[in-house]
């Protein structure tokens, strides 16, 4: 890796336009790894343009310079690109609109943490068993001797934070804690970032998980599933980001494989997410079947269409057998 981190800085000490990338429906992670990055390219005198296909949630006003963040660029003006945690070129949906992006010749720095990454990158600083990419982040920032501020500080716990469930997750192991308290010692403002994402819940929020755990079952396979309709939210007023967290609660169930929630969003999508606390259920394999990604015990999809009545998908159970499940 230390030949990667090498490379990689001296790329941007030679580029003097940079473009950040985060992906599509930002979380903590990657808004929280382009922010910090932000401070450091801004303290090294450089250009650059923070750009994500979706506006950041409120849930995110509390971080420093949020608001920057751009939905359209001018390729042409940039001499590198830095990505972070898209775990697949796909995931930051400019491809869309950008339909060179990574055929530009343009060097693309690519830091990720999602077993499922392409690699599409010049660089490619990958490792899925960190908890989080502002984890990698800080190593990477640890090797070139940067003295991480306060406000560098937060940006990077608010990552680690929210990738872990609040220290929750599975993924939460001694490295994170030991960076976690490093980062509070430089001024991480922890109580501002654990009311933010996980302290605070508006009365639709409450209505829509009140709606998913309603709906939730568990099939012949020891399966946890919900199902959210696009009425649902009609009916609660609320959106479908306000379902961020309520999959964990989901995942409690005793002796479930693993729980699956699937939703309408507001783009003509169907999206899953899975998550478990088996060892033995990989749901980054379940979510390839459906053309998605991510960690063995964390993990999604999006593909496009609507939800019938007694539409059949295919799950994969946890003995990696293909079964139905009806909704």
């Amino acid at each position: 890796m230390k030949k990667l981190y090498k490379k990689s800085k001296e790329l941007i000490e030679e580029a003097r336009n940079i473009l950040i990338l985060s992906h599509r429906k930002p979380d903590a992670d990657t808004l929280g790894a382009a922010l910090c990055l932000r401070v450091l390219l801004k303290r090294w005198g450089k250009k650059m343009t923070l750009a994500c296909v979706d506006k950041p949630g409120k849930t995110f006003s509390f971080l420093p310079n949020v608001n920057e963040f751009v939905d359209s660029f001018e390729l042409e003006k940039y001499d590198l690109m830095i990505v972070l945690d898209a775990g697949a070129s796909y995931m930051t949906n400019f491809h869309l609109k950008y339909k060179n992006l990574f055929k530009t010749g343009i060097p693309i720095i690519n830091i990720d943490h999602h077993a499922s990454n392409d690699r599409y990158g010049t660089v490619n600083i990958i490792d899925s068993d960190s908890a989080s990419t502002t984890v990698i982040l800080y190593r990477i920032l640890r090797f070139w001797n940067v003295d991480i501020d306060e406000e560098m500080a937060t940006c990077l716990l608010a990552g680690i934070y929210g990738d872990t469930g609040s220290f929750m997750h599975s993924n939460t192991d001694g490295e994170v804690f030991d960076i976690s308290a490093d980062l509070m010692g430089k001024g991480a403002e922890i109580d501002r970032i654990s009311k933010a994402l996980f302290g605070i819940n508006q009365i639709s929020t409450l209505r829509l998980w009140g709606k998913v755990l309603e709906k939730a079952s568990l099939t012949d396979d020891n399966v946890v599933i919900s199902v959210v309709k696009e009425q649902d939210y009609k009916d609660i007023g609320a959106e479908p980001d306000q379902l961020s967290g309520v999959i964990d609660y989901l995942n409690m169930v005793p002796n479930s494989k693993f729980a699956v929630l699937i939703n309408e969003d507001s783009h003509g999508n169907v999206k899953g997410s899975f998550r478990t606390r088996c060892d033995e259920v990989d749901l980054s394999r379940i979510a390839a079947v459906f053309g998605g990604g991510g960690h063995p015990k964390a993990s999604g999809f999006s593909i496009p269409g609507k939800l019938e009545e007694k539409t059949c998908y295919n799950i994969v159970s946890g003995d990696m057998s293909k079964k139905s499940l009806e909704f």
